[in-house]
């Protein structure tokens, strides 16, 4: 591993992306206000005063991800910071800047107007400096200016070298240096010294800064030997999980009583998430509901002198936990399926009526969701609801197909945002959906189904696919 002569070490990389995005921050407050005040004052305002609004917004923001250590080389590669937590994170700093200025009588030194600008502005710069920071993470890994971090393997021989490609192959700035290979202790069990006295001489000599004793170790009277040996050195010490357990996102460990258990999933939303999400869901949808009621009435006009049949089609679907509910929508076709074999649209379907080609390009078809949404069988957002038969259909063909159901059904989602709506002509294709439909399950937040519905209506991507 070759790095360059001027190569930062992990803790100086975080330190200088912490700093870049703070100072991009105030660039943008001083920015905005001198460019607003400009526009419409017609002279530029005080630099020093925008300066000190985006030195309180980017310590709120940056630290709240350093506190996280979120800045962290391997946090950027594997693209952990999601928009959702951005845009979440950026909107809180501004609520709890509100409530400051609010309680110091202060929020009358700026316009409402450029407080608004800069919002949108900041929002936008620390959604392009979150991809850039993952961007400039690969250029320079790449290039050697990090130094990777220094780890020894100590496993079996059956398991080292799929140890090895597990750690190396992740490219998250980690450097397998050297590897102790732990002889069979049922007939070698007085090698156990001579192998951590060896091993623990290599680590000093290299400079190892991380050992990774393998989970085949756990059961065997090595373990708490090599724990009690290398605590001799100034390393981090970790046991690797098998893996199985690397799949789990969130997997930590937990105590229940006196016993230590490895936690490898979370509830999707715990109670406090559950309820501002229903919260919000019934304010949404309500208020939704009552502006688009003179739409809906002028829908239904058109669909009953379009063709023949009801306005509204329902159609069995599968919610949180598989309860079974019946979806609204506008009838778009000429049938109303809802048996043990469903016929998906395709393009040019000739079932599809001339109105509900339009309505389906335009999702407004979708519209008498919220209906489902106040009865609180659906969510604004979430994974889509597909027909009974289709999930049954692919439960038995894609393994972790059934995980979507660990949280309502949205009218949009992340899938749908990403492009992956409408038919699903391969098994392949609705395996793309699914794993969008996980990565929201694993990162659901009130943000980030706010993230959602902004591009719901923004994204070209939303609109993809329609049919």
């Amino acid at each position: 591993m070759r790095f360059s002569r001027f190569a930062l070490t992990q803790s100086g990389f975080r330190a200088a992306a912490f700093l870049t995005e703070l100072a991009g921050i105030v660039l943008i407050a001083i920015a905005t206000g001198m460019s607003y005040d400009w526009v419409v004052n017609g002279e530029a305002g005080f630099g020093q005063t925008y300066a000190a609004a985006g030195i309180l917004a980017g310590l709120g923001y940056s630290l709240a991800f350093l506190i996280r250590d979120e800045y962290a080389i391997e946090v950027l590669l594997e693209g952990r910071r999601s928009p959702g937590r951005v845009f979440l994170t950026w909107s809180l700093v501004f609520i709890g800047l509100a409530v400051i200025g609010f309680l110091t009588n202060s929020t009358k030194e700026f316009s409402h107007g450029w407080l608004a600008v800069f919002f949108v502005s900041g929002l936008a710069s620390v959604l392009l400096f979150n991809s850039a920071l993952s961007r400039a993470a690969v250029h320079i890994m790449s290039r050697g200016w990090i130094r990777w971090r220094k780890v020894m393997i100590v496993a079996t021989d059956s398991d080292v070298s799929a140890l090895e490609r597990e750690i190396n192959g992740a490219a998250a700035g980690f450097w397998v240096i050297a590897r102790t290979t732990v002889p069979n202790l049922a007939q070698e069990p007085n090698e156990i010294d001579a192998v951590l006295d060896a091993a623990i001489a290599k680590a000093r000599m290299l400079g190892v800064e991380d050992v990774i004793i393998s989970h085949e170790l756990v059961r065997s009277q090595f373990l708490e030997r090599a724990v009690n040996a290398f605590s001799v050195l100034p390393v981090a010490l970790h046991l690797s999980t098998s893996g199985f357990v690397r799949g789990f996102k969130d997997a930590r460990i937990e105590r229940f009583g006196e016993t230590t258990t490895i936690s490898l999933t979370r509830p999707p939303l715990g109670p406090l998430e559950a309820a501002t999400k229903r919260w919000f869901d019934m304010v949404a949808a309500g208020v939704a509901l009552t502006l688009l009621s003179p739409l809906f009435a002028v829908i239904a006009v058109l669909i009953k002198l379009d063709s023949r049949g009801p306005v509204f089609f329902k159609q069995r679907r599968r919610g949180y936990n598989t309860a079974e509910f019946q979806i609204w929508k506008f009838r778009t076709m000429t049938s109303l399926d809802d048996g043990d074999v469903i016929v998906q649209a395709t393009e040019n379907d000739g079932r599809v009526t001339a109105l509900g080609n339009i309505l389906r390009r335009t999702s407004l078809d979708e519209l008498p969701q919220l209906i489902n949404v106040l009865k609180g069988e659906m969510s604004l957002v979430g994974p889509r609801p597909h027909a009974v038969a289709h999930d049954r259909y692919f439960e038995r063909h894609i393994e972790r197909y059934p995980r979507r159901l660990n949280v309502k059904p949205g009218i949009t989602g992340w899938a749908q945002v990403n492009g992956f709506r409408g038919e699903t002509r391969t098994e392949e294709a609705m395996r793309q959906r699914v794993d969008h439909d996980l990565y929201y399950i694993d990162n659901c937040s009130v943000g980030f189904d706010l993230y959602i519905l902004l591009l719901t209506l923004i994204s070209p991507k939303a609109k993809r696919n329609a049919r």
